[in-house]
C-alpha cells in the first residue's frame, strides 16, 4: 500500500498508457483513406499544383531554421540527451515543411511519408522533452529513445500495410495523440514545477484548431473562397511550432540567467 501512495502517478501514468494500447489494440485496423488525398484548393500557379497548400510550408523551414541557431547556442548549457533531444525537435520541424510541400505537390500514400515522418520527430521529442522536464531526466531519456524508434517504425509499418493491401494507420494515431492524453496528467501530478505550463496550452490550443481546419477543409474553402481548411491547418500548426520555440527560448535564457546569478 505503502508503494502504491509512494508511486501514484507513475501507476497512473502506465496505466494511461496500457489503457490506451489496449483501446487501439481492439479497434479494427485503419487504412489510409484514399479521398484523404483529394483536397480542395488544387489551383496551380507558377507551374505548382495545390500551390497554397505547398507554400504555406515555409514558416516550418523558417522555425525550424530558428530553432537550430537556438540549439547551437544552447549545446554548452546543457546535457547531450537535451540538445539531442532538441536538435532532432527542430529538425523535425524543418523537414515537415519540406515533406509536407513534397507530398502536396504530388498527394498520394508515397509521397505522404515524407510529411509524416518528420512530423513524428516533432511528436516524440516534443512529448520526451516535456516527461524530461517535469517528471524526470532518466525518465525523459529512455522516453525519447523508445518513442523516436517507435514513431519511426510506425510509418513504415502503417505504409507496408498499405502496400500488402491491410492498412493500419493505429501505431501512427498513438504516436500523434497518446501525448494530448498524457500531458495533462503529467502537468497535474507536476504541477510544482510550473515550468512552461501556459506555454503547453498555446502549443495544444494552436494544434487543436489546425485539426479542426484540417477536417473541415472543403466547407472552409467554400466559406472563403480564397484559401482552404487545409492551408489554414499549416499555419496553426506553423503557430504550435513557434510556440514551441518559444518555450525553447525562454528555457535557454532562464538558463544564462542562472548562470548570470551564480558567476
Amino acid at each position: 500500500m505503502m508503494i502504491v501512495k509512494r508511486y501514484y502517478k507513475e501507476i497512473v501514468l502506465i496505466a494511461v498508457f496500457i489503457i490506451t494500447v489496449v483501446v487501439l489494440s481492439f479497434i479494427q485496423p485503419i487504412a489510409q483513406d484514399l479521398a484523404y488525398h483529394n483536397f480542395s484548393d488544387f489551383r496551380s500557379y507558377f507551374g505548382i499544383p495545390y500551390f497554397l497548400d505547398v507554400v504555406s510550408n515555409l514558416p516550418f523551414l523558417i522555425i525550424g531554421a530558428m530553432g537550430w541557431q537556438l540549439t547551437n547556442k544552447i549545446y554548452r548549457k546543457t546535457t547531450m540527451i537535451y540538445f539531442l533531444m532538441t536538435f532532432i525537435l527542430f529538425t523535425g520541424i524543418f523537414f515537415t515543411g519540406v515533406g509536407s510541400a513534397f507530398y502536396h505537390y504530388a498527394p498520394n500514400n508515397f509521397t505522404l511519408i515524407f510529411d509524416r515522418l518528420p512530423m513524428t520527430l516533432v511528436f516524440t521529442s516534443f512529448f520526451a522533452t516535456i516527461i524530461y522536464d517535469y517528471v524526470g531526466s532518466r525518465v525523459g531519456t529512455m522516453a525519447f529513445y523508445s518513442l523516436i524508434i517507435l514513431g519511426v517504425y510506425s510509418i513504415f509499418y502503417w505504409y507496408y500495410t498499405e502496400i500488402t493491401g491491410v492498412g493500419d494507420l493505429r501505431l501512427y494515431a498513438f504516436i500523434q495523440f497518446f501525448p494530448i492524453v498524457a500531458v495533462p496528467f503529467i502537468l497535474i501530478f507536476y504541477k510544482n514545477k510550473k515550468l512552461y505550463t501556459k506555454q503547453l496550452f498555446l502549443v495544444f490550443f494552436a494544434y487543436l484548431i489546425s485539426k479542426l481546419t484540417e477536417h473541415y477543409d472543403v466547407a472552409i474553402f467554400e466559406f472563403f473562397k480564397v484559401i482552404s481548411g487545409h492551408t489554414i491547418k499549416h499555419l496553426f500548426s506553423a503557430l504550435a511550432a513557434y510556440f514551441i520555440y518559444r518555450i525553447h527560448l525562454k528555457a535557454y535564457q532562464t538558463r544564462i540567467l542562472k548562470n548570470t546569478i551564480k558567476g
